[in-house]
């Protein structure tokens, strides 16, 4: 079963917000979603191609992986010529958040502009390199523990399918996250601690 290069990044973040979106069809928006959607104006634009000397960016790049049965769409591409030929791809997804304190992509971002990656590579067959666009510090953060993320990537899709394939509901990750998620109002976390 195929899944969606976004869903990765919900999974991480929480499996329960995951499952009502993936599985319920449920969606709310708040705040955080909605400077999401204002900071993914800039790339949501599929028409948008542009030429800078051997460099040819597109934005909103339909992407997918046969061999991990992923697909989806990469905000923005970076396709770096050398003797007509692609040599070198940059990707960048667009967030509206910070990295880590230690100047690190956040895990839940890294997971899905890895997936990214790896399609990438298996469409073009060479180098990658993965960057978040922070929209709060207004610059771009390259992904650099690539072998962490490729091992967060198969657990991860591995979990998905037993979920998926087993029709599971997954536990709830009642953290301080909870108040800033747009889900919130569906999955009353604080209803959850009360009854237990």
């Amino acid at each position: 079963m195929e899944i969606t290069l976004n869903s990765l990044e919900h999974f991480c973040f929480c499996r329960y917000q995951w499952w009502l979106l993936y599985s319920e069809n449920e969606w709310l928006s708040n705040v955080h979603t909605t400077l999401g959607d204002i900071v993914h104006s800039r790339v949501d634009i599929p028409s948008f191609v542009e030429k800078r000397k051997n460099v040819l960016v597109k934005r909103s790049v339909p992407i997918y992986s046969n061999n991990l049965n992923l697909y989806g769409i990469a905000d923005l591409v970076e396709y770096i010529k050398q003797d007509n030929k692609i040599s070198k791809i940059n990707v960048v997804e667009y967030k509206k958040g910070k990295p880590q304190e230690n100047g690190s992509v956040q895990v839940y971002d890294g997971l899905q502009l890895y997936a990214q990656m790896c399609c990438l590579r298996e469409i073009h067959k060479c180098e990658v390199r993965g960057f978040i666009y922070y929209a709060s510090i207004k610059r771009r953060v390259e992904l650099k523990d690539e072998e962490f993320f490729n091992d967060l990537l198969t657990k991860t899709l591995a979990e998905m399918h037993q979920y998926i394939k087993n029709q599971n509901i997954p536990p709830k990750n009642i953290s301080k996250q909870c108040k800033s998620c747009s889900m919130y109002e569906i999955c009353l976390p604080n209803l959850e601690k009360k009854n237990a």
